[in-house]
């Protein structure tokens, strides 16, 4: 197999002919063997782990936290009696495909199995490898599409790819990224978000959603370590899901904009970039760094060795908003990062009926 070269973001979007090699109906006669033997690996662990359940770990969910429905994820009763109210949801024919066109237009069979039960399908205390690879995979328009990720970033190397995947889906097991999907705004640390600190504002050139952290507004005295990881597990996970509306890709940009002394915080670095990388391969078109500051020259030495070759190569710091525009048209970059979009952020606080 020819093992094609990691795609340069800047030239991509310099020409405006986006990449789709190696995306769902952009395959080459190799990659599409090496999808298959990846299926076939995957549809093996479900019957090796079949009656294994994975027990939750680091949760990232405060253990006193109610459901926004009322409901506690501890009586059984109450999650069938969800389920039981819910079927014509849980039944629905684009739910259950993951919005994958080729079984819409009717070219193919339903991908996702009926027998997957989303959410709190498991124990509160534990998961099967089965339900949670299928509810990562609701994130794409296509299950191939997040077989193809993994694939991808191990250059097509299926036992790499494999191995990359269930460890991402065994942590995904370990945080409880479902429950906490769930619990949603009402368990994050509410003055990260009343601030902003990750905010969604415009598309990029290719129409990409693009998703900012505001990195002057993290500052470490406001909240403890454990509030760093839960939003940067929700955020990153927000920032995917939105991404499978627009190509199943989206654009982050680090904003360093009166970045101060106060706002270094390599922790909360780490803990985004690793997350990225090992749940989050292929999600981001580009990583921009939009900076002009002498402070992040120091910060910058030591975060760089966290970004994998993959990253690495789609990772770039921009220092105006004239840099900026090689990937963002002014008019959808925001007015506090020099362009002409007025976007002030307003947050709205959750109720205790939003998942009803």
């Amino acid at each position: 197999m020819t093992i094609p070269d990691i795609i340069d973001a800047q030239e991509e979007y310099k020409s405006g002919i986006r990449h789709t090699g190696g995306e769902v109906g952009h395959l080459d006669n190799s990659q599409e063997r090496a999808l298959k033997e990846l299926w076939v690996k995957v549809f093996g662990h479900f019957e090796a782990v079949a009656d294994k359940s994975i027990p939750v770990g680091n949760s990232l969910v405060k253990t006193d936290a109610l459901s926004a429905a009322g409901i506690s994820t501890d009586d059984a009763a109450a999650i069938d009696s969800w389920y039981g109210s819910n079927q014509e949801k849980v039944s629905d024919i684009v739910y259950q495909s993951v919005r994958d066109k080729l079984y819409l237009e009717g070219k193919r069979d339903m991908i996702v199995p009926s027998t997957f039960k989303p959410l709190f399908g498991d124990s509160v205390n534990s998961r099967h490898f089965y339900n949670a690879f299928w509810q990562a995979s609701m994130r794409f328009n296509s299950p191939d599409s997040h077989l193809l990720a993994f694939l991808c970033v191990s250059k097509w190397n299926v036992n790499v790819a494999f191995d990359k995947l269930v460890h991402s889906i065994n942590r995904r097991i370990n945080q409880e990224i479902d429950r906490l999907m769930w619990e949603g705004d009402r368990i994050q640390n509410c003055r990260i978000c009343e601030k902003g600190l990750a905010i969604h504002v415009g598309r990029d050139k290719f129409g990409y959603p693009v998703n900012i952290v505001r990195v002057r507004l993290n500052a470490i005295r406001e909240r403890s370590a454990a509030d760093v990881e839960r939003f940067a597990a929700y955020t990153v996970e927000k920032f995917a899901l939105l991404s499978r509306n627009f190509g199943q890709h989206a654009l982050l940009v680090y904003d360093f904009t009166d970045f101060k002394l106060e706002n270094v915080d390599t922790a909360f670095s780490k803990t985004l970039i690793t997350t990225i990388s090992e749940l989050y391969p292929q999600t981001f078109s580009a990583t921009l760094l939009f900076v002009n500051s002498w402070l992040f020259s120091g910060m910058w030495k030591i975060i760089r060795g966290w970004f994998d070759p993959v990253m690495a190569k789609r990772t770039m710091i921009v220092k105006d908003v004239k840099s900026l525009e090689t990937f963002i048209d002014r008019d959808q970059i925001n007015t506090e990062m020099g362009g002409t979009m007025n976007y002030t952020h307003r947050y709205i606080y959750p109720t205790k009926e939003v998942n009803a």
